[in-house]
């Protein structure tokens, strides 16, 4: 291996320790917030029934495909797609310190880090192929750094439930009281999950991944129980990046991953190694290994959607 690519591999893994560090500092501190405020953006619904699809995770959930590559290998007329947002896809996000503080239409530019964007982009970009008639809501809270060991941990799992997990519950919640009171008639028809990445680092989390998803999914499903679609809330779930000299216990993940999406036909994961998703390759000359490149970011977002649409009613 040449020694810049050593070099690289190192700052990227102070970066992450970094991030990871500063994720936990403000779980520590009880920085979360959990006071919303949603801006009145939306026309009234006439109650029309809306689909909505909930996304967590951490920062390849809160989004850190950059933007500027991937108006690189778009077409013009797609990137404007795009950038300009779809008439019938809205989102309301927390992405880590960003927020939308209301439904806006999904576009790109939406993701945690300032130039970046999420699996929403994806998401919408399917939706509205399929569904071009139908509003659709994504309400997405995620937080790049952070874990499902304690961070995200639910009241399930018996520990101190985790700050992470109470922000998305009040954040969800917050946004539906909002689409009620729009007159919209509200179903959840699956929730996608994109982490894994900081229990990766730690046999102790690897372990009780599989514990810990389960008792998540099945708390997620009992808080929103009310708005789930017929027959229940679908739980979408990707694979972690196969690196293990960046993510050590990946295979420790993705085996718990599987083995929860197996248990259940409302469970499903992505896999996203099989499917060719790559974050080797930008930037150019230094890529950030812990974050998608901007066509899978997009294609794990497609994905993402693809699986839903299969529980749709």
């Amino acid at each position: 291996m040449k020694i810049k690519n050593i070099i690289f591999i190192i700052l990227i893994w102070i970066f992450v320790v970094g991030a990871t560090a500063f994720a936990i500092k403000i779980y520590d501190n009880e920085m979360i917030t959990y006071d919303f405020s949603v801006n009145d953006t939306l026309p009234d619904g006439e109650g029309k029934n809306v689909r909505v699809i909930l996304l967590g995770g951490q920062s390849n959930a809160s989004g850190c495909s950059r933007d500027d590559y991937l108006q690189k290998y778009v077409s013009e007329e797609k990137y404007a797609e795009f950038k300009n947002g779809y008439e019938n896809v809205y989102i309301n996000y927390l992405s880590g310190a960003k927020r939308s503080n209301g439904f806006v239409k999904c576009a790109t530019l939406q993701g945690e880090m300032d130039g970046c964007f999420g699996p929403e982009l994806g998401i919408a970009e399917k939706l509205h192929e399929e569904y071009p008639d139908e509003m659709i809501f994504i309400i997405k809270c995620a937080w790049g750094g952070t874990n499902l060991y304690d961070q995200w941990l639910s009241p399930s799992s018996m520990g101190k439930t985790g700050g992470l997990y109470k922000q998305f519950v009040e954040f969800v919640n917050t946004s539906i009281a909002y689409l009620e009171s729009k007159n919209y008639n509200v179903k959840i028809e699956a929730m996608c999950w994109m982490q894994g990445e900081s229990d990766s680092f730690s046999i102790k989390h690897g372990e009780k991944y599989e514990i810990h998803l389960r008792n998540f999914i099945k708390d997620i499903r009992n808080e929103f129980r009310k708005y789930a679609s017929r027959d229940g809330i679908a739980f979408v779930d990707a694979y972690i990046a196969d690196n293990p000299a960046f993510w050590v216990y990946c295979d420790l993940v993705n085996a718990s991953k599987k083995a929860v999406a197996d248990s259940s036909n409302m469970n499903v994961v992505i896999d996203t190694i099989a499917h060719g998703l790559t974050c080797d390759k930008e930037p150019e000359g230094a890529p950030d290994l812990a974050h998608y490149d901007s066509m899978s970011g997009l294609k794990l977002g497609n994905l993402f959607a693809i699986e839903a649409i299969k529980f749709f009613d």
